[in-house]
């Protein structure tokens, strides 16, 4: 049951990563500008490469994962126009909290995609273990 788990969140990963792609080339919604672009496209990359490894079975695959869904949990938008922070590379629904310095948006499917990826890796870790005793 767990095998099949890990493919589904792999094939998530994947499905995702392949929408920031085509987000990130401008093939799907509005073209981003120069330092979003290449941010969104760096992440998008990785989550993709993330996902071929993780199909394949390998554990840096699911590491890589980690990495696409942690980039993408908070974003920061200060009131003062200051430096932000957002990754938007990727399926997204947030929760907005307001502060008077500035927004924090929590996406949660991102954090839910990631407490996914990490109970796979801990499966995968304790699995491991199991069969070198």
């Amino acid at each position: 049951m767990m095998l099949e788990f890990e493919k589904w969140v792999a094939r998530v990963l994947l499905l995702n990563s392949a929408l920031a792609l085509a987000v990130s080339l401008g093939l799907l919604g509005q073209r981003l500008d120069g330092a979003g672009a290449t941010l969104v496209f760096g992440a998008a990359l990785l989550g993709f490469l993330a996902a071929v490894f993780s199909l394949k079975r390998r554990r840096i695959g699911l590491w890589g994962g980690s990495l696409y869904y942690a980039l993408q949990v908070l974003s920061y938008f200060p009131v003062d126009g200051g430096r932000e922070f957002s990754v938007k590379a990727g399926v997204s629904v947030g929760v907005v909290l307001r502060f008077h310095t500035g927004v924090v948006v929590l996406n949660v499917i991102a954090l839910a995609l990631l407490a996914a990826t990490g109970a796979v890796l801990v499966w995968r870790g304790r699995r491991e273990r199991v069969a070198q005793a």
